[in-house]
């Protein structure tokens, strides 16, 4: 198996409301578990074997990823959330260390 890390994380919203990140095989196959039954179909199932067959080393990562986000689009409960800008994650400027330096 790869490492089952996804390159990009997918946002979900579960049956409670509450955002959950998905960022690997292993995330995703939790969350299709966790998908009530009586709610399973199709596409359900093809998430399921494609993340399942990732873990396996079957099929690719990527495969399971792409996978995955269709049908959590086609179901309602992906979430787009905007990626934070660079300066916004950027390293810390103050500190301590940093406003010794300022004051000389």
């Amino acid at each position: 198996m790869e490492d089952g890390m996804f390159k990009q994380a997918i946002f979900v919203r579960d049956d409670g409301f509450a955002l959950r990140r998905i960022d690997c095989v292993m995330d995703a196959i939790e969350f299709l578990e966790e998908w009530p039954i009586e709610r399973r179909g199709l596409l359900h199932a093809a998430a399921s074997d494609a993340c399942y067959s990732a873990y396996d080393g079957r099929r690719s990562v990527d495969a399971a990823h792409k996978t995955f986000t269709t049908w959590a689009r086609r179901v309602g409960v992906i979430e787009d959330v905007p990626v934070a800008p660079p300066w916004m994650t950027g390293p810390k400027i103050s500190g301590p260390d940093h406003s010794a330096e300022i004051d000389g």
